[in-house]
């Protein structure tokens, strides 16, 4: 009996002992929930966007959008927004700031959501007071994700 009682002492001190070295070596990164992460991002609510895009980074950008769920449409300028908005359905649209009298006028009458995309510090400041929610053509793709889902999410 008293042999069974330090067998059981030797192994829960064994199993301790063996537990605190896993996660000294790092395994707790393989722990479910905890570390490592499968996709860089996804999005919650996909929705339908149309992007004015020109620019290698803007395009960079845009294919961000649409791997992480996103069903994106690009066009080269905000002339060609009105053309899009009235054979498809969009939930947002992301255009530059600069443009923005243009593409209210033509997304005035659809259900589209106008979200600006500033180039420099005076149009940010003036596109935050004029809009809920507006972009830094800077801004990371989690900034634009997170945003986007914002809108989406107040459309639901």
């Amino acid at each position: 009996m008293k042999t069974q009682r330090i067998r059981a002492a030797i192994a829960a001190v064994s199993l301790l002992a063996m537990s605190g070295s896993a996660l000294a070596c790092g395994e707790s990164l393989f722990r479910v929930g905890k570390g490592v992460s499968f996709r860089e991002y996804t999005a919650p609510l996909p929705g339908s966007i149309l992007v004015v895009a020109n620019t290698e980074a803007e395009l960079a950008l845009v294919e961000r959008l649409a791997a992480a769920g996103h069903d994106i449409t690009v066009v080269s300028g905000s002339s060609q927004i009105g053309e899009k908005v009235a054979t498809q359905r969009f939930d947002v649209v992301l255009a530059y700031f600069s443009d923005r009298a243009e593409v209210e006028s033509q997304i005035s009458s659809f259900s589209a959501t106008y979200i600006p995309v500033a180039v420099g510090r005076s149009e940010e400041s003036h596109a935050k007071s004029d809009y809920k929610r507006s972009l830094r053509n800077d801004d990371s793709v989690k900034t634009f994700l997170k945003t986007i889902h914002r809108t989406l999410k107040d459309k639901a």
